[in-house]
């Protein structure tokens, strides 16, 4: 009985471990001439939103993917971003993945404004795709290496 209760308790604390281990996170990287912050699954396919820029330009771009709004490829919609007590609404185009048919909403922003000073104070994000609302950690999200990376002040790595 004691064997097979230390079983159980092992078996509990490698499937907590692993399932630990396939949480997503943060993660701030440079490919080539940009910069990527991505709220995913390391090592995966697995994003659950994303943010990257050319180095050196102004403009911020994000990509949500969106499997469950009432929303067509093609088609600009508004969204509403929440950032604890700011809020504000976004033009975006919903575009899709050919590969697996899924279909994505895609909006630029400026490096400097008002949204991007949000979300570098901010500890939570609400994305509200029509009436389907997405809600993001940012304490563990480096928006402040993002923006000097994507200025190219600050080099990563």
């Amino acid at each position: 009985m004691r064997l097979t209760f230390m079983a159980l308790c092992v078996f509990a604390l490698s499937a907590t471990v692993q399932a630990q281990a396939q949480e997503r996170q943060w993660s701030l990287d440079t490919v080539n001439n940009q910069v990527f912050l991505v709220f995913g699954v390391p090592e995966s396919d697995d994003v659950g939103l994303s943010f990257w820029c050319d180095i050196g330009k102004a403009k911020v771009q994000a990509f949500l993917p969106e499997g469950v709004a009432a929303i067509r490829r093609g088609q600009q919609i508004k969204i509403s971003v929440k950032i604890d007590g700011y809020s504000e609404k976004i033009l975006a185009l919903v575009a899709g993945d050919d590969g697996n048919q899924k279909l994505t909403v895609e909006t630029t922003f400026g490096l400097q404004g008002s949204l991007m000073k949000a979300l570098r104070a901010g500890q939570s994000l609400g994305i509200n795709v029509n009436g389907h609302e997405s809600h993001f950690p940012l304490a563990d999200a480096d928006f402040d290496g993002f923006v000097g990376a994507c200025k190219g002040i600050e080099p990563l790595g």
